[in-house]
């Protein structure tokens, strides 16, 4: 039976820290560093398991041991060292929005990403921040992938692994602390219940951590972060034929939110966000608090047969967020209070057929149904000077006295999703693969808005085709050339929201052109991975407030396109020490915004860094037969980040960008067969730099009289350490 195995091996990360190519796995069965080239990756982006070398596609995947090594721990640590890839943690714990390639989305808004765990495809972008220290392996696809991950894939896929029970007892237990009072606990048990019949695995994951960004109104600290997660794995395999496996998880998180720093940015530089400016501290009065919770039910049954496997998916997730902020991010109560509640509810059933491996024509057959429901509710208290423009005077504040509760949004989106799907390769020659893979999806879309009495329908439906040609005259070259298209649904907007934003926003789509080349060399002691892409992307849907009515919404925009090329090069030239260079270079322009004016034409697009650059050195040094010391210095950089959100079509160049910035990350420590200590810091040399930024203008009744936009600055020098123990 086809299952997925766990990749041992020596990690070496292709983008520094990070892209899987693994050797021996020294933490967990060698403590002496390797001399040989580095081992074999299999990777599951084309739903089926194969050499990460020999896929047609650009795929950064991450082994078990390279997560044990580096600690990656978080999806933030995962796409912080995958080159073209950019995460923004916005507003609250839960919301974010993760760029590959330039496309991305914003606030309430989809994801532009598929999150696959175990294959399950998550409903929501709230979710995408869980802990993540259980994963065997993940892996991030780049470009359209709606032919096989359907809807939501437009820029990508991120395709999660988590470790498989064991058929003997063992476990392993984790405890770090680190700055900012963070304390971590995990800990994680697996065996057999039945003896190679019923096989179980239960993690229990605590982290507890005051954060690092403190608020100099009262001294609080706006990231604090409590979060608890526990998920269960049962195998059940009664023939050699059938298996059954039963996922369940379950998060509680309780913690901050904006934090964000109001500062005259447009006034002082027009838009350059400086060091100087990133270093101030937030000063706000209101409330800032985030409850999450997260869970997951899955079922997946495989049933081998001599034509494939049979596979069956039924899942359930559930996904509650409530979380309060200071709307103006001032000292001052404009905004008293700021409330908003999100639930999404979802179920799914994937039903697949794939064909077996060795053999020259390959194929996979499936359909696909996913219904889903997300309430929102969006509360305020406004303070009535806002609506007549006297809240700030040459004194300072002034209220009206006249405080206005409002429900600014309260909707119900309900989606039902349906997709067949399907996917040929075919060896045309033993050197030349031609694979063809399209997936229809229609998406029947219900707004029920409760603050207007009124209900909106509208169905988003898309043909995704990909194809692409790979030559492989040896195991130690891959020449590809892909084509391929993604797609995010539309939804609708709030009646609230009032003229400014369309009822319904349209569906937004990507076509994507792609070569590349994949190669090893000296008997794989260096990897070097390279490719240029060009994309167009219709339709981009943009998140703003509307000032008039301060409520929220959606448009779309025209039309942007994106070029850009990324290489990945992996060199092992003496035993012990590994060298990684990773290079990610993208050029987003806006080509038609609105369709009637030049306003924002050549723009960048927003949270997409120019450039990303990621260079890394790890040295392992033998202590003796059973321990060894591991050393690691990382050097990432970034290039200018725009943080445009579009609310002033009349000044397009009153935006907020980030310059180039980079950090120094680095870690040493002792390991045996079964047990490690490592000392961690990260941003060493204390860089300072916004992490997620918008201008005044996106709430003017607020922000332009007090003559501020507001900054997300990051969390700062961190230092911490770790033990683990194996059993």
């Amino acid at each position: 039976m086809s299952r997925f195995k766990n990749t041992c091996g020596f990690a070496l990360m292709v983008s520094t820290a990070a892209s899987a190519l693994c050797g021996t796995a020294i933490a967990q069965e060698n403590p002496g560093a390797s001399s040989g080239g580095f081992e074999d990756i299999i990777v599951t982006a084309r739903k089926r398991e194969e050499n990460l070398q020999q896929v047609p596609d650009t795929v950064t995947a991450f082994s078990a041991s390279v997560i044990e090594e580096r600690r990656l721990e978080r999806i933030d640590d995962f796409l912080a060292v995958t080159p073209n890839v950019n995460i923004t943690n916005d507003q609250d714990t839960a919301t974010n929005n993760i760029s590959i390639r330039g496309l991305g989305s914003n606030r309430n808004q989809a994801a532009a990403v598929a999150f696959s765990v175990d294959g399950v495809i998550l409903p929501d972008a709230d979710a995408f921040t869980m802990d993540l220290t259980d994963v065997e392996r993940l892996e991030v696809l780049k470009g359209p992938q709606g032919a096989l991950y359907g809807k939501g894939a437009i820029a990508g896929a991120i395709n999660i692994t988590t470790k498989r029970p064991t058929n003997t007892f063992e476990g392993e237990a984790k405890l770090s602390y680190g700055t900012g009072d963070a304390w971590r606990v995990f800990g994680a048990v697996s065996g057999p219940i039945v003896p190679d019949l019923v096989l179980a695995r239960v993690t229990v994951s605590h982290r507890d951590g005051n954060g690092t960004i403190k608020n100099d109104f009262d001294g609080r600290t706006l990231d604090r972060n409590r979060q608890t997660r526990v998920s269960g794995r049962i195998i059940i395999e009664p023939t050699d034929d059938f298996s059954i496996d039963l996922r369940a998880a379950h998060m509680d998180e309780k913690g901050g939110a904006l934090w964000f720093s109001l500062v005259d940015v447009l006034g002082t530089t027009g838009g350059e966000i400086t060091e100087e400016m990133a270093a101030v501290r937030p000063n706000l009065d209101g409330p800032s608090s985030t409850d999450r919770t997260v869970t997951d039910l899955s079922m997946s049954l495989n049933y081998d047969t001599s034509i494939g496997t049979f596979t069956s998916i039924t899942a359930w997730d559930k996904i509650d967020v409530d979380f309060s902020e200071d709307l103006d991010i001032s000292p001052f109560p404009l905004v008293p209070f700021t409330r908003q509640l999100r639930v999404t509810e979802s179920w799914s059933q994937e039903l697949r057929l794939t064909s077996p491996g060795a053999q020259r024509l390959r194929y996979i057959l499936g359909a696909y149904y996913q219904h889903s429901k997300r309430d929102v509710t969006t509360l305020a208290s406004l303070d009535a000077c806002l609506f007549a423009g006297t809240c700030i005077t040459p004194d300072g504040f002034e209220s009206s006295g006249l405080i206005i509760d409002a429900t600014l949004a309260d909707t119900r989106l309900t989606f039902n999703q349906y997709a067949v799907f399907g996917q040929l390769n075919y060896d045309l020659l033993d050197t030349l693969e031609l694979t063809a893979a399209l997936r229809y999806d229609t998406n029947e879309a219900k707004q029920d808005d409760y603050l207007a009495s009124a209900t909106d329908k509208a169905t988003f439906s898309k043909l995704q085709p990909k194809v692409s040609l790979a030559y492989k005259p040896s195991d130690e070259l891959t020449l590809y050339a892909t084509y391929s298209q993604g797609f995010k649904s539309g939804s609708f907007n709030p009646i609230a929201a009032g003229a400014a934003f369309p009822r319904v926003i349209g569906k937004e789509t990507s076509r994507n052109y792609e070569i590349g080349t994949k190669t090893s060399w000296l008997d794989r002691r260096v990897i070097l991975n390279v490719a240029a892409f060009y994309t167009q992307h219709l339709n981009p849907q943009i998140f703003q407030l509307d000032a008039a009515t301060f409520t929220q919404g959606s448009l779309n925009a025209r039309k942007a396109a994106i070029k850009g090329f990324e290489f990945e090069l992996a060199a092992r030239p003496v035993k012990g020490l590994d060298l990684n260079a990773a290079f990610g270079y993208i050029d987003t322009k806006i080509k038609d915004f609105d369709g009637t004016t030049d306003a924002y034409v050549g723009q960048q697009l927003p949270n997409a860094p120019k450039y990303t650059l990621n260079l890394g050195a790890q040295y392992t040094l033998d202590l003796s037969d059973d321990m060894a010391a591991r050393a690691r210095v990382d050097f990432n950089a970034k290039g200018r980040q725009s943080f445009q959100d579009f609310q002033l079509p009349a000044t397009p160049d009153a935006y907020l960008f980030q310059k180039a910035y980079s950090t120094v990350d680095a870690q040493i420590g002792v390991e045996g067969e079964r047990w490690g200590l490592t000392v961690f810091g990260r941003n060493l040399f204390k860089t300072h730099y916004a992490t997620s930024a918008f201008s005044r203008y996106i709430f003017a009744a607020g922000l332009v009289p007090l003559g501020s936009d507001a900054i997300q600055p990051d969390p700062g020098r961190t230092f911490g350490v770790e033990a683990r123990v194996k059993f």
